[in-house]
């Protein structure tokens, strides 16, 4: 399954990309909301799951979900962030985000999670 990745930290790209070759996924990886959208309005059915940073310059991965949203709205789109207010996780959920993850403190941890919301997501 191919993975649209965006956060502006460079080096988590790299790294996360990394993880998910590894577990199998072809992965774009993004530091640019706008680089990131470009790519998924030329082949939205491209990507079987769409995973963003929350807290980015620019352009919030809540308002980069809406417009990959309203590109595809059977897209797969998954937020990591660190804020842990539930109230802001339900509204990203009523808004048509799939899920909204913590990001975790260990590399391993990550891996887990991706691992499982790939095997449960149908391209």
């Amino acid at each position: 399954m191919r993975v649209l990745y965006l956060d502006d930290e460079q080096p988590l790209v790299l790294l996360v990309a990394r993880m998910l070759e590894h577990l199998g996924h072809a992965v774009s990886g993004f530091t640019n909301a706008g680089e990131a959208l470009q790519a998924f309005k030329a082949s939205p059915r491209e990507f079987g799951l769409v995973l963003t940073d929350m807290s980015m310059p620019g352009m919030s991965g809540l308002e980069f979900a809406q417009q990959i949203l309203a590109i595809d709205p059977k897209a797969t789109v998954v937020i990591a962030t660190g804020c842990e207010d539930p109230n802001w996780a339900d509204h990203a959920r009523a808004s048509g985000v799939r899920d909204v993850i913590e990001k975790p403190g260990s590399i391993q941890e990550m891996a887990n999670i991706l691992d499982r919301l790939l095997s449960h997501s149908s391209v």
